[in-house]
């Protein structure tokens, strides 16, 4: 299992019902292993456009 570390953020208001919101309709049992799992997603996907494009500059003769 991952190592958990208590972290502090600081969110919008609107990012909280959000998440709120999400939590209602999800399996996750709170809303710090839903805004996790969410934060993952986001960086990978992050991660991985970064790539595509770093890759595209390259073929592109840009890197």
């Amino acid at each position: 299992m991952s190592e958990v570390k208590p972290v502090l953020l600081r969110l919008r208001a609107s990012t909280i019902e959000m998440l709120k919101s999400e939590l209602d309709v999800s399996a996750h049992r709170s809303q710090s292993s839903l805004a996790d799992e969410l934060l993952v997603k986001q960086l990978e996907a992050n991660a991985r456009q970064r790539n595509i494009q770093f890759e595209m500059d390259r073929q592109a003769g840009r890197g």
